[in-house]
């Protein structure tokens, strides 16, 4: 390979590389409840792929987000009974195989129990811990703003 060439794709990496990392990191994308944190509310945590990831959502969970969330043992959150005044919402976790690496990339939201309203993220992560982490501080952010309840 020709020194202009390993330049010109070194300079295209560096490029590609702040690009998706710069929109990884904007808080815009995330399309949280727009009354989230207004009124009462419980996330609803279930398994997610396998014990291993479900740990680290939890633990994510646990250092960055202030409200309340709960952990269950159903898969779809079919015994998750609604409770009057609270609002509760699941979270979802998808799971997609990376086309390039032999890796999974996950994508977060919330799925409102009363109505089945889904509020995704419009990016995916490929690490489930750092972006579990990310996920519940910026809903925690996004909830404090809104009243914290």
């Amino acid at each position: 390979m020709s020194q202009k060439k390993l330049i010109n794709t070194f300079l295209f990496s560096i490029f590609l590389f702040a690009t998706v990392n710069s929109y990884s990191q904007k808080d815009k994308g995330f399309n949280f409840p727009p009354d989230f944190g207004k009124t009462e509310t419980r996330i609803v945590i279930g398994p997610i792929y396998s014990d291993k990831v479900t740990k680290s959502i939890i633990e994510a969970f646990e250092k960055e987000y202030k409200g309340r969330f709960e952990r269950i043992e159903d898969t779809y959150g079919k015994n998750v009974k609604e409770t009057p005044g609270l609002r509760t919402f699941l979270l979802t976790v998808m799971v997609m195989p990376s086309r390039f690496t032999k890796t999974n990339d996950y994508k977060f939201g919330l799925a409102e129990l009363k109505t089945g309203k889904s509020y995704e993220c419009d990016f995916w992560s490929g690490s489930y811990k750092k972006g579990a982490r990310y996920y519940a501080k910026n809903l925690e952010k996004f909830r404090q703003a809104n009243g914290g309840k």
